[in-house]
């Protein structure tokens, strides 16, 4: 008994504390916000008009050439991206742990030579933004968008083409999405390419080169979430078509029938037991998802190069060496990959530290921000009162994208504040800027 109370006693203490971590993650986001906010929603705004000028420019140079098109309208992302990084870089030096994060220097890149930047580790903090990005439907209403308005221009000028004698042929190859094998060539050339820029870099030390490799890795990643988002639609109608989920329904429907008054109680609580696993993404997934691009952001100079180790190239000193030469160059690109994931792995180090309750909390406080879009809606609707439907049509985009201008920055604060409570001193993940490199590198074992 007495070992069961001071169990009681140790978990009523974490989940105080967790609250008061809440409370003061809460506090350090208002201060943030009441310090920056005009900077930070003009950036969002920035990052909505950025976004809307992509994806008018995918519909207008598809009509060009359709991977051209489809190039610029997977750069529609980095405007909610790009503006919410700064941010978080903006409120880095007022939080005391993500100031000393960012006084620490980075380990080497191992393709470049140089100090490690956070340009440098842009898949770490894409791959978690795009899982975001999919969750919140934007990717969706991008592609449906594009596939709309190209379709739409592509139909209207079969229409101009039939009257004015020419040809009426419809070009849906700009509205086309290639198949799972291009998938695999768009990504093997991307990591390739991306390691070359980075030798090139290594050459010259020309931050050009950086930037012209992020936009490789944001091709790449955003072509990925694309495939991976129909992929599970379409995995999904395939298994409701499946004679053994079917049957599973039917069983289902049949014992629930069998319980007489209880069927009705029962069926409405395994449905919300299914809604609550539908929403997993909207609930958990997604706030995870933001914390890991803010600690990625924010913490990447904490992150120890991966250990390079080839223990095959070291048993083929004795083979020709064209084959260990193409050996070695095929181990120095999963090492330049392998590096640009470290910042990932380290924030999710980082959030398995932190402990599950903390996160769900955390989690919590974050689905509040999500509602500030339906905030703006209210004001707007207390301000103008009731309007003609053609006034209330031409205001609504400016409405939605202040709304999503302030989720964005409401974001932005309470990530950087809950990041900088998880981040303590002598994290595990932190790295001596002394700390020796790894001598078994694909390098090493081609000139041994």
């Amino acid at each position: 008994m007495p070992h069961r109370g001071a169990q009681q006693a140790s978990a009523r203490a974490a989940a105080s504390r967790a609250l008061r971590d809440v409370f003061d993650v809460l506090i350090d986001a208002g201060r943030l916000l009441l310090r920056h906010w005009p900077v930070c929603l003009t950036l969002a705004l920035l990052g909505s008009a950025w976004r809307g000028a992509m994806l008018w420019a995918a519909v207008a140079v598809s009509d060009w050439n359709g991977i051209a098109g489809r190039s610029l309208l997977i750069l529609a992302p980095l405007g909610f991206l790009v503006p919410f990084v700064i941010m978080l870089r903006r409120f880095q030096p007022d939080l005391p742990q993500l100031a000393a994060a960012s006084a620490v220097s980075a380990p080497d890149d191992p393709t470049t030579r140089r100090e490690r930047r956070l340009i440098d580790v842009a898949t770490s903090v894409l791959v978690p933004f795009l899982a975001v990005y999919v969750s919140y439907g934007f990717l969706s209403d991008d592609i449906a968008s594009f596939v709309n308005e190209a379709g739409s221009d592509e139909l209207g000028q079969a229409v101009e083409n039939i009257f004015g004698g020419a040809s009426n042929d419809v070009d849906w190859h700009r509205v086309f999405v290639p198949h799972w094998q291009v998938l695999a060539m768009i990504i093997a050339l991307a990591w390739i390419v991306r390691f070359l820029l980075g030798k090139a870099e290594q050459r010259w030390s020309w931050i050009g080169i950086a930037v012209l490799g992020a936009l490789v890795e944001t091709y790449w990643t955003s072509n990925a979430a694309t495939y991976i988002e129909k992929g599970k639609e379409q995995a999904a109608t395939w298994l409701d078509t499946r004679v053994a989920v079917d049957s599973a329904r039917d069983r289902y429907h049949d014992v629930v029938a069998g319980l007489g008054d209880l069927a009705h109680p029962v069926d409405t609580v395994i449905g919300w037991l299914w809604g609550i696993l539908g929403s997993f993404d909207a609930v958990v997934v997604v706030p995870l998802a933001w914390i890991t691009v803010a600690a990625v952001v924010v913490g990447h100079t904490l992150a120890p190069p991966p250990p390079i180790r080839h223990p095959v190239l070291d048993r083929t000193r004795s083979w020709p060496r064209p084959i260990r030469a193409l050996l070695s160059g095929i181990g120095q690109v999963f090492d330049d990959v392998r590096s640009r994931f470290s910042g990932l792995v380290n924030g999710l180090r980082l959030l398995g530290r932190a402990g599950l309750l903390p996160m769900l909390i955390f989690a919590l406080a974050f689905l509040l921000a999500l509602r500030a879009p339906y905030a703006v809606s209210w004001v707007w609707r207390l301000i103008s009162g009731p309007e003609p439907t053609a006034t209330f049509l031409a205001f609504s985009p400016i409405e939605v994208a202040v709304g999503e201008a302030l989720q964005w920055v409401v974001l932005a604060a309470l990530l950087a504040a809950a990041v900088d409570r998880l981040m303590l001193p002598g994290s595990s993940a932190a790295v001596s800027p002394d700390a020796p490199t790894p001598s078994h590198s694909s390098e090493a074992a081609t000139t041994a």
